[in-house]
């Protein structure tokens, strides 16, 4: 189990929000090279998980298929990921998908259907993408990410996807619950205010509302 702890700044460009992280008394260094990250989240179609998450129920839990690179084309190592949440601390069951096309809702509910995941009535919601910079302390302990250019469309349709400039830069930090203590201290450099965010709420207020 871990802390994600999220900041969303939108006065700030990602150059200077990088150079922060960089000047951090963590050593903070880059970790991976950056990516594209795409996601397409399941809900039910009244959008359970998408109110849960509007109103802070403490424990809940999305579904989604997670794959890096081609915004179109999920195939090699895409990954159905249960994300948890209990209160601030959350952890993930992953499932690899084998290497396939999924490229339209019939075959995302095959590829499902080889794991032991209760689908019940979800159906693909929204299909978001962003780019991904990673960064890690050098004691390794502490990881920070930088999520820029949102783009939102409904999965499996003909539609472009929307380029959601107005959302703001999100940082998050991440470590494991026993490092709780410590993590105050790397807290205290980080220049910005503690937020709540989720990429697929604004998606689907912004595409569905």
């Amino acid at each position: 189990m871990r802390y994600e702890i999220k900041y969303a700044i939108d006065q700030l460009s990602l150059a200077s929000i990088e150079a922060s992280i960089l000047m951090h008394p963590a050593s903070f260094s880059i970790a991976f090279p950056d990516r594209q990250v795409n996601n397409i989240y399941l809900d039910t179609p009244n959008l359970h998980c998408f109110y849960q998450n509007i109103e802070g129920v403490p424990r809940r839990q999305k579904m989604r298929l997670r794959w890096y690179g081609d915004l179109n084309h999920p195939e090699s190592d895409s990954v159905l990921e249960l994300k948890n949440k209990n209160a601030e601390l959350g952890w993930k069951d992953s499932f690899k998908i084998s290497n396939r096309l999924i490229d339209t809702k019939e075959k995302l509910f095959g590829a499902i259907a080889e794991h032991p995941v209760k689908l019940g009535t979800m159906v693909p919601i929204l299909h978001n993408s962003y780019q991904r910079k990673y960064y890690e302390s050098s004691d390794r302990l502490f990881r920070l990410t930088i999520d820029s250019k949102q783009s939102f469309k409904i999965p499996f349709s003909n539609m472009n996807a929307h380029d959601i400039g107005r959302y703001p830069i999100i940082v998050e930090l991440k470590y494991d619950a026993e490092h709780a203590e410590r993590a105050r201290d790397i807290m205290d450099y980080l220049p910005y205010r503690q937020t709540k965010n989720s990429k697929y709420t604004n998606g689907v207020t912004e595409l569905l509302f």
